[in-house]
C-alpha cells in the first residue's frame, strides 16, 4: 500500500502512514464495508436495547381452580337456605328434589366453567414480554412487550384473600390490546384482566420489576413508576 501524501510504502493493514502518519484511504473505507449486521449491533449497543440480553422466563400461570371457591360458597348458602324454607314450610318431595337438583346443576356449571378457564387461559412472563395464550382447540396468543406495560393493579375480594387468589388488571399501549380491549378510563390504552392467579401481589411484583428494567435498558422514560 502506499501512502498518498508522501509516496510511502505502508503495510496492507495499516490505518496510518507509519512516515508521515496520514490516514490511509483503505482504513477510511473500513467501517462503510462493515457487515449490516455487525453495524446495527454496533449502534444498538449505544442506545440501551434489550437485544443482547437473553429472554428467559420469570413465570407461567393460568386460571386457578380455587378462583370459584367463593361462588361454591354462595351456592352452598343458598342450598342451605332453600333446605330451611322447605322444611319450615313442611314442603313435599317435588320441592326438594328441585333444590337437590338446582344445587347440582349450580355446582356442575361452575366445575364446567372453572375446568374452561383452567384449560383455556395461560399466560408466560419472560424478560421481555407477556404472552396470553387462549383457546382450546384454536390458540391465539397475544405478546406484549413490558415497555408497553403502564400501570398494574392488583385486586383481591374478601373470600379470595383467604384463598391468596386475585386478578391482576394491565393497562397498556399494546396495539392489539387496544384493539380488542379498549381502556375506556383511559383512550389510547388498552385493558389486560388476568382473573383467577394465585399469589396475585407476588406476580403483580414479578411483572413490575420486569417491566422497569426492561425500560431502562431500552432508555424508556418511565411516567407511571
Amino acid at each position: 500500500m502506499t501512502c498518498n501524501q508522501c509516496g510511502a510504502d505502508a503495510p496492507a493493514d495499516a490505518a496510518f502512514c507509519p512516515r508521515c502518519g496520514a490516514k490511509l484511504s483503505s482504513a477510511s473505507g473500513a467501517s462503510g464495508n462493515r457487515p449490516p449486521k455487525a453495524a446495527h449491533l454496533q449502534a444498538g449497543a449505544g442506545r440501551g436495547t434489550s437485544a443482547d440480553v437473553p429472554e428467559d422466563e420469570l413465570w407461567s400461570g393460568g386460571y386457578s381452580p380455587k378462583a370459584v371457591i367463593g361462588w361454591y360458597i354462595v351456592a352452598g348458602v343458598l342450598t342451605i337456605l332453600a333446605g330451611a324454607g322447605a322444611l319450615y314450610a313442611d314442603a313435599g318431595s317435588a320441592v326438594w328434589l328441585a333444590i337437590a337438583v338446582g344445587a347440582l346443576v349450580v355446582i356442575g356449571c361452575l366445575a364446567l366453567y372453572s375446568q374452561y378457564k383452567r384449560m383455556s387461559v395461560h399466560y408466560r412472563l419472560t424478560t421481555h414480554r407477556l404472552v396470553l395464550q387462549t383457546g382450546i382447540l384454536s390458540q391465539v396468543d397475544n405478546r406484549i412487550l413490558l415497555v408497553d406495560i403502564d400501570d398494574i393493579t392488583v385486586r383481591e375480594g374478601a373470600i379470595e384473600r383467604l384463598f391468596n387468589i386475585g386478578t391482576i388488571i394491565l393497562r397498556t399501549t399494546d396495539e392489539t390490546t387496544k384493539e380488542e380491549s379498549p381502556d375506556r378510563a383511559a383512550p389510547g390504552k388498552g385493558v389486560v384482566i388476568m382473573d383467577g392467579i394465585e399469589n396475585p401481589r407476588h406476580v403483580g411484583d414479578i411483572i413490575d420489576e420486569s417491566r422497569r428494567a426492561e425500560r431502562t435498558r431500552r432508555g424508556v422514560y418511565m411516567m407511571n413508576a
